[in-house]
């Protein structure tokens, strides 16, 4: 027994001087690169004054991408990587310790700067812990949340496609003292976790140099272009299915009797709720004159459509309850005669007859001659109203063949 507890005593105590040594070792370490240094100064070492700084990011989540007010919001892991001349020392004479961990606040660190965003500083850069190599070289990871300025395009509005460009740069240090390139697999969706309405197809990078009007030194920049992707299931599903059976019910106005007394109101709720559309997605889209969504074309379309079918609902209407007014002979001849052969509707008077029946124009013009005034206006109507069906339905099938083959 005693045996036992005597070895499990050596065991504590190994361990105990295992950390008080690596402890020690990297107190020493840290005393070493630390005295006397200054971590507000750039560091310059040897004749160089290039610091050379790497960054890459790894997309966490896509949090929201506000299209009225074009701004996204996602959650990024920065990765930096730069050589800091000044913390260097030789691992073999502190035990083979490769690196240190020290808090960032200690080091000096490139003012990276976000361009086209809404927060005047990067949350989390100075909060966590820098990973210092033997070598000098630093490595500095750090989560964050930004907002960023986002242009939309909603030209395919819900079947679009977005660029966000998030450009990294220096504020301060121009291209000569502080370079910048993107890393090895400077993208990473590896860890991204999916968002419901959008999704991030790729992150394409580019390394710029850009004079500016202030000053004559270029000053270099990293920006990564996230390509997302509207999931349109959504709005397939409640706008746009929808919209088209609506559109599809102004068909039956025109089968409606004239007795009814609800053709034009039929045609005017189509309407109603054409509007209804237009307005849901007219709030989720920026207020932009130079793009329009080819579906407020669509909502457009079929407005007008239904306007010109109600000015045609009023207009039969007005014909079917003319009475006993005279019908001029012009009429009769010129415009109810045809109508006869090209609509095929049964002509009201002493024998029944179908249009397109007819051996000969004049066996016609005798049925005319012999209704009605009151069935020679009904007539009208009724022959008006098919014509008008005829190219409510060629016009709605071209119109929105061609609008959504632009899209």
């Amino acid at each position: 027994m005693d045996l036992k507890i005597n070895f499990l005593l050596i065991i504590v105590w190994h361990s105990f001087l295992v950390d008080v040594e690596c402890l020690s070792t990297t107190k020493q370490i840290y005393d070493a690169i630390f005295t006397g240094y200054d971590n507000g100064l750039r560091p310059v070492c040897g004749g160089a004054t290039l610091v050379n700084l790497s960054i890459g990011v790894a997309v966490r989540q896509l949090i929201d991408l506000d299209e009225p007010n074009q701004v996204m919001k996602i959650n990024l892991w920065i990765r930096l990587k730069w050589t800091d001349c000044l913390l260097q020392w030789n691992s073999s004479e502190y035990n083979n310790t490769g690196y240190i961990v020290v808090p960032i606040s200690k080091i000096w660190t490139p003012d990276l700067t976000l361009y086209d965003s809404l927060d005047s500083e990067m949350n989390g850069m100075d909060k966590n812990r820098a990973s210092i190599y033997s070598d000098g070289s630093v490595y500095y990871n750090f989560p964050t949340l930004i907002e960023v300025i986002c242009p939309i395009d909603v030209t395919s509005f819900p079947f679009d496609t977005q660029v966000c460009a998030l450009l990294f740069g220096s504020w301060v240090y121009h291209g000569n003292q502080l370079d910048m390139q993107a890393r090895d697999n400077p993208s990473d969706l590896s860890s991204m976790k999916t968002n419901v309405e959008w999704v991030i197809q790729k992150i394409v990078v580019e390394r710029h140099e850009v004079v500016y009007g202030c000053c004559p030194d270029p000053y270099p920049d990293v920006t990564f272009y996230i390509h997302v992707e509207r999931k349109p299931a959504y709005y397939i599903t409640n706008i746009i299915i929808p919209s088209i059976m609506i559109t599809s019910l102004g068909i039956l106005c025109y089968f409606l009797p004239v007795d009814s007394g609800e053709k034009a109101s039929l045609i005017i709720t189509v309407m109603l709720a054409m509007s209804v559309f237009q307005l849901l997605v007219a709030d989720k889209l920026p207020p932009s004159a130079d793009s329009t969504p080819w579906i407020m074309f669509f909502f457009n379309f079929i407005l007008g459509l239904s306007a010109v079918s109600t000015t045609v609902q009023v207009f039969v209407i007005n014909i079917y309850y003319r009475g006993e007014k005279e019908m001029p002979q012009w009429i009769k001849r010129g415009i109810l005669v045809p109508l006869c052969f090209m609509t095929f509707v049964n002509i009201p008077g002493n024998r029944p007859s179908i249009c397109g029946k007819e051996k000969k124009v004049g066996d016609l013009i005798k049925d005319v001659e012999q209704s009605t005034n009151t069935e020679l206006w009904q007539f009208l109507s009724v022959a008006i109203d098919r014509l008008g069906l005829v190219l409510f339905t060629i016009t709605l099938i071209a119109g929105s063949s061609y609008v959504w083959s632009a899209k």
